[in-house]
């Protein structure tokens, strides 16, 4: 994913072509206060595309942040992120408004789908409460940027490598796993132009289970792409553990070894997982490359 300012939509297009799986169109940094009531109004014109359009609303203890859900509700957007998410109450005061949302304006219902941004010590503490609280829940980010709100509530000296970050980034996607979520992934790195510092951070979410990143420059696309799409090689072993393994399962073995290790149903369920995040990175190739000569 990456975020485009939600009063720009010069680079909204820009994103939607950044080879991003989704962009999220920010009402809230990114866009100053006097802004804000017309970047809102401006949902109803975002661009078309053939990658979902998520909205980053205010925080909810702001005073535009019904606003935002109603606009977002009405503009039918594929889902919202909500900033500094801490409470499961709040966020099912959400869901039921954009219930009512889909129903007033011809959406389907649950259609939009709420994705909390996790920046503070209690939202930490509160996230597998929020991911269990509605259905439309399939995606959580956390926040861990530099010089952002959770590494000042937490007041831990931030790192790309994550060390003082590491329990709180742990537990969230912890908390993901337990809570059935399929998509917990990490938000943004702040320093654009540092790639190899960028490279260092998201290998280390992938290494503990998150499955992607939030860009906040197209020129990080490419690195977090990388990272989170198997490697061909990959892909040619774990399509090989699953076919001696599917062969062995048909003669009654449900153990086996595949180039000297054991072979057995957890594994098979990871190899699995990776095939499945390599059809999901070659869609999104084919589409890309269909977008850039049409």
């Amino acid at each position: 994913m990456i975020f485009t300012p939600g009063h720009r939509h010069d680079l909204v297009a820009k994103a939607i072509t950044s080879g991003a799986d989704a962009v999220i169109v920010d009402l809230e940094d990114a866009v100053a206060a006097e802004e804000k009531p017309n970047a809102r109004a401006m949902l109803v014109d975002l661009p078309r595309s053939p990658i979902p359009l998520y909205v980053r609303t205010n925080g909810p203890e702001t005073e535009w942040f019904w606003d935002d859900i109603i606009a977002c509700g009405r503009a039918g957007v594929a889902g919202i992120v909500v900033p500094k998410a801490e409470y499961p109450d709040m966020l099912k005061e959400v869901g039921g408004a954009l219930r009512a949302l889909e129903m007033s304006n011809g959406h389907e219902l649950g259609s939009i789908s709420v994705i909390p941004l996790i920046e503070s010590a209690l939202g930490v503490r509160h996230t597998y409460e929020m991911a269990v609280s509605l259905s439309r829940i399939e995606c959580v980010l956390y926040g861990g940027g530099e010089q952002g709100d959770l590494v000042a509530d937490l007041g831990v000296t931030w790192t790309p490598d994550g060390t003082g970050l590491m329990y709180s980034r742990a537990k969230v996607l912890h908390d993901c796993r337990a809570a059935g979520i399929p998509y917990p992934m990490e938000a943004v790195f702040m320093d654009f132009r540092n790639l190899d510092a960028l490279r260092v951070e998201t290998e280390t979410a992938a290494t503990l289970g998150y499955v992607g990143k939030v860009a906040i420059h197209p020129a990080q696309v490419a690195v977090i792409n990388d990272i989170f799409t198997p490697s061909a090689e990959e892909v040619a072993h774990h399509r090989n553990i699953i076919e001696k393994f599917d062969d062995a399962l048909a003669k009654g073995a449900a153990s086996i070894a595949v180039d000297g290790k054991m072979v057995d149903y957890a594994v098979a369920r990871v190899a699995n997982q990776v095939l499945a995040r390599a059809e999901l990175a070659e869609a999104a190739a084919s589409r890309s490359s269909q977008d850039t000569n049409g």
